[in-house]
């Protein structure tokens, strides 16, 4: 292979997500005359928001090298927790009966995801525990905690000021889809343009030559799961808006999906490499896919079938990106991703 091949593969790879995006919208707009719809293409942006939330903060994460398996219980704990605080006890709100003032719902909320995404930091950074075992272990105990806190019944009645995140509208433009462009907008201009950022994929890309070069990684990965848990918060918020109800399975299963949009999008699993605008493009993609199988009648079994061909294709994908970025020797050492931190 000429050195002018080598060097456009990588380049490929990176902006391949757009790629596979206009692919997307192009078959489906030719099989279904409705996906290109404004009433379509806004509940595509709509439907995405909560996801592309969840995969800003994953991606800060992945950027040092780490996962954070938890998110998905993060964010169905937050959300029933703060309907609970909201409304009224017994049938049919089935609430605490506190009523808490909304913004002080709010800051319940956004405490206890920063306390997950502390106590995941912590365990990782200053116990050395495996952070995929951390993550997965909270987010089996996470779950368990949004069920015994309504045993397991759904909270309604929300106040409508409360909805207005996830359901209200500035003009023609849903409040959720402006809050998640700028929400991708700040994290790149943060991992791009910061000394953070610099230091979160140094941490990631290597931690040993970060820890030579006067960065401190676990402070980093400490910081990285706080942002993830502050950022489930956020999505929660938008989630009770957009569902109008708090049901003990918000979020179930959302982790795959969640990966697979930031992977596919380019950030990479082996840490160190990616953009949160690469993770954006993953995220209208997920949604496009998900959108266009619907409308199209197709069903959930194979909807589900098609997620695991994504998630599939995005591991495949992140495996050829080091085997031609990495310097030699390092795909080797890269092999096992879920050993390399804590």
């Amino acid at each position: 292979m000429t050195r002018n091949k080598a060097a456009m593969i990588p380049l490929l790879l990176d902006n391949l997500i757009w790629g596979l995006l206009s692919a997307t919208v192009i078959v489906f707009s030719m099989l279904t005359n409705r996906f290109l719809s404004v009433d379509n293409l806004t509940n595509i942006l709509v439907h995405s928001a909560v996801l592309g939330i969840m995969v800003i903060g994953q991606s800060f994460t992945l950027i040092t090298g780490n996962f954070d398996l938890s998110a998905e219980s993060n964010l169905g704990l937050i959300a029933v927790l703060g309907a609970f605080l909201l409304t009224a006890a017994g049938e049919p709100s089935n609430g605490s009966g506190l009523m808490l003032n909304p913004v002080l719902t709010l800051l319940v909320m956004l405490a206890t995801g920063l306390l997950i995404g502390e106590i995941n930091g912590l365990l990782i950074t200053r116990l050395r525990m495996n952070n995929f075992v951390v993550t997965l272990s909270m987010m089996i105990i996470v779950r368990g905690l949004a069920f015994l806190i309504t045993q397991g019944k759904t909270v309604t009645n929300l106040p409508a000021s409360f909805k207005v995140l996830g359901h209200g509208s500035l003009g023609p433009f849903p409040i959720s889809v402006i809050v998640v462009i700028g929400g991708f907008l700040l994290a790149s201009a943060i991992t791009h343009s910061t000394r953070f950022g610099r230091d979160l994929y140094a941490t990631g890309g290597n931690r040993e030559a970060a820890l030579a070069s006067g960065i401190d990684p676990d402070k980093r990965i400490l910081q990285a799961y706080l942002i993830s848990g502050g950022l489930a918060a956020l999505a929660a918020w938008i989630e009770l808006g957009r569902l109008g109800v708090g049901a003990t399975r918000i979020g179930e299963g959302m982790i795959f999906e969640i990966q697979a949009a930031a992977v596919i999008g380019g950030i990479s699993l082996f840490g160190g490499r990616g953009t949160m605008i690469g993770a954006l493009g993953g995220v209208l993609l997920l949604s496009s896919i998900n959108a266009g199988l619907n409308l199209m009648m197709v069903s959930g079994f194979a909807i589900d079938m098609v997620r695991g061909i994504i998630i599939l294709a995005a591991m495949l994908l992140d495996a050829q990106k080091v085997r031609y970025k990495a310097p030699a020797g390092a795909a080797a050492r890269s092999s096992h991703p879920v050993e390399m931190k804590g």
